[in-house]
């Protein structure tokens, strides 16, 4: 059993000695660098998927399934703290991501696409991730607690340049190219390349421009072989993690494919077996719509493959709970995870993580597959470019004011008593998305719908962002907490993000949209019974406004 080793002393980030460098020179180029992949990854290649012909239920399951690096990067956030510097590995991230962006770019035009760009999407995930850890504390240790707070504004800003970026300007420019007559895999080619172009000048900027604050040194007071206990430590929860993720993954798809059998029976077993996508997606046309998801019948392969998985797992999550008790029982890192589970009302808080924001996550996982979706399909039957017009005019503009509107009313009545308000204005969109799928208005009609939808996000995300905060705040562990808060709000996103998709393919826009509406009540409910700090939430209110306002 490994010794506990006591936490090294707190890094002094005041500022450096050293002459200061003007903020304006990185803070904004860094953090929209920042949001570049991030955008790429859980909302960009949904229409790029979608234009390229991909189904709705793959697009979701493995657009959900790559942001799970975001979910797992507080398990390796040791290994940027305690190896090398965290400017080096901001700088060693960006240039990485680039590569990984030029490749995406020439993946994209291949037959293969689907399954290069899907790996992409994964080393992509997890260098961000990695990227945010460093840079985070980058920023922490340039700037005094005055400047970090002046300019937690333009932080605000710069990710919300990359949203319009990404969404917007990347989307009208490839629909206009494939408007023009360029086919659909070039035209992305091009617009992938451009990121990847812009992603690169960030960096090159970035690797003179970026400072080299005293503080940012590797911890040299913990011993080497700590160091390499640590890293171990977070290779082993990681692995747990991971394991337990596709065990719950290969249950859930022998359940699918239990109920499949149930309802149909043999019905599609020959189309199903078919090797020639064409020919397979021709034979399940030919056949009566199933009742549940065509996906989850599974071929004698792909039983033999999850049967694997679902052994496999069993066999080793008992092993890497051992390993995890032996290395991390006992130890600083053990402490911060054992302490975030035993705090009071825990039962309530994770309730509130995994279900205050579900339904919202079940319509912005649809949103794009809604809006490009023929009208016979049930979406609404509009060009790439004008998906970019309704996001980069709705979106932004009603981020920023819900943020602005949801910190201010906190500030002035407290959390306790503007949480009502703020989940009625984060969920009464929905109902929109559902008069839209029902009715199929006239395309302009999105416009106020994005905005409204992306203004009452703003408000709404501005309670979660505080509790979340009063949560890490509680003890010692203040950055592992929130890290552990915020994590585990992305992995039931990611869980939302995959029964969107799901429910979508048996009962269409509508009804995954009413879906998401249901879903609404067990996150209103928890509010009366999750605990809630009312003199931090004044304080961290102001905080909550500047960081999204």
């Amino acid at each position: 059993m490994s010794k506990s080793v006591p936490p090294p002393e707190p890094l002094d980030y005041a500022p450096a000695a050293r002459p200061a460098l003007n903020p304006w020179l990185f803070v904004p180029v860094l953090y929209f660098m920042q949001f570049l992949p991030n955008g790429l990854v859980t909302s960009l290649f949904a229409a790029v998927y979608k234009s390229l012909g991909v189904e709705n239920l793959k697009i979701a399951m493995w657009t959900g399934l790559a942001s799970l690096p975001w979910t797992f990067k507080m398990f390796w956030g040791p290994l940027v703290d305690l190896n090398s510097t965290k400017r080096r590995w901001t700088c060693a991230m960006q240039a990485a991501i680039t590569v990984v962006l030029l490749l995406t770019a020439g993946a994209i035009a291949t037959p293969q696409f689907f399954v290069l760009t899907v790996i992409a999407m994964f080393l992509m995930a997890t260098l961000s991730a990695t990227h945010d850890i460093a840079c985070d504390g980058l920023y922490l240790m340039s700037l005094d607690k005055q400047r970090q707070a002046a300019f937690s504004g333009v932080m605000g800003a710069a990710s919300r340049l990359g949203r319009l970026f990404v969404d917007s300007i990347l989307v009208v420019f490839a629909g206009y190219l494939i408007n023009r007559g360029l086919e659909a895999q070039s035209a992305w080619m091009i617009a992938l390349g451009i990121a990847a172009g812009m992603y690169a000048a960030g960096a090159v900027w970035n690797f003179f421009v970026l400072p080299r604050p005293a503080a940012d040194k590797p911890a040299a007071d913990i011993p080497t072989e700590e160091r390499l206990r640590n890293i171990w430590r977070t290779l082993a929860i990681i692995a747990a993690g991971v394991t337990l993720y596709f065990l719950i993954s290969a249950t859930i798809e022998f359940i699918g494919y239990g109920v499949f059998r149930s309802l149909h029976g043999n019905t599609f077993d020959a189309a199903m077996a078919m090797t020639d996508p064409e020919l397979r997606k021709a034979a399940l046309t030919a056949l009566p719509k199933p009742r549940v998801p065509a996906n989850w019948h599974m071929t004698a392969d792909a039983l033999r493959t999850q049967a694997t998985i679902l052994i496999a797992g069993l066999g080793l999550l008992p092993v890497c709970a051992l390993i995890i008790r032996k290395l991390v029982r006992n130890t600083t890192m053990g402490d911060a995870f054992v302490s975030y589970a035993r705090q009071p009302g825990f039962a309530a808080i994770l309730s509130f993580i995994m279900f205050y924001r579900f339904g919202e996550a079940m319509i912005f996982a649809m949103t794009s597959l809604f809006v490009l979706d023929a009208r016979d399909a049930g979406g609404m039957g509009m060009t790439l470019g004008q998906l970019g017009m309704v996001k980069g005019l709705g979106q932004p503009i009603g981020l920023m004011l819900g943020g602005l509107l949801g910190g201010w009313w906190i500030s002035r009545v407290g959390l306790r008593k503007a949480f009502w308000l703020l989940m009625i204005c984060l969920h009464t969109p929905n109902l929109l998305y559902v008069w839209t799928a029902y009715t199929l208005p006239h395309p302009n009609w999105l416009y106020p719908v994005v905005f409204i939808d992306a203004f009452g996000y703003g408000v709404g995300f501005a309670g979660y962002f505080v509790f979340l905060m009063q949560v890490a705040q509680r003890g010692r562990f203040v950055t592992s907490h929130y890290a552990i808060g915020t994590g585990l709000g992305a992995l039931f996103i990611t869980f939302a993000t995959i029964a969107a998709g799901i429910v979508q393919s048996v009962f269409g826009y509508t009804g995954v949209f009413i879906g998401a509406c249901i879903m609404t009540i067990p996150g209103t409910l928890v509010l009366l019974f999750i605990p809630l700090d009312e003199e931090q939430s004044r304080a961290l209110a102001g905080q909550a406004r500047k960081e999204h306002g």
